[in-house]
């Protein structure tokens, strides 16, 4: 009997408050409701990935043209090296036929009373000597 009064009761609550079609229409309610708002987030969520497959195209292209400009920099900066070189090659070789005609025309005056075996083994030794020092010049020019 009590049963019969538990079951009439919930029977009576189910009719006051929603019908059967009333449940139906709150789900298909929520259901509605919970589908717009996936559809917003999966809308919200293509346009920042579309932002940011931009971003990352800026972020590359950017990269490239830093990469470019500094490979142009570096080419300029190797000709200018190269010149520099070639300037301080000429100058240590117009230097070291300053210094070797200058040598032997002084070795010359002064070598004349020294016998030959002497004075080729003498003028051996500066050009020796000669060539010594216009490396080391070169190679400080290079590395200063």
């Amino acid at each position: 009997m009590e049963n019969n009064i538990i079951k009439d009761r919930i029977q009576d609550v189910r009719e006051r408050f929603l019908s059967g079609n009333q449940i139906e229409e709150i789900r298909q309610n929520v259901t509605s409701l919970v589908n717009e708002r996936l559809d917003e987030f999966q809308n919200s969520q293509n346009s920042a990935f579309r932002e940011l497959e931009g971003a990352i195209d800026k972020l590359e292209n950017h990269q490239r043209e830093m990469i470019a400009y500094f490979n142009k920099q570096l080419l300029i900066l190797e000709e200018e090296q190269k010149a520099s070189n070639s300037e301080v090659l000429k100058l240590a070789s117009m230097q070291n036929r300053n210094l070797s005609k200058s040598h032997r025309n002084k070795d010359s005056i002064e070598l004349s009373n020294i016998p030959s075996n002497l004075r080729q083994l003498f003028d051996k030794k500066i050009l020796v000597c000669l060539a010594a020092v216009s490396l080391l010049g070169i190679l400080i020019l290079n590395f200063f």
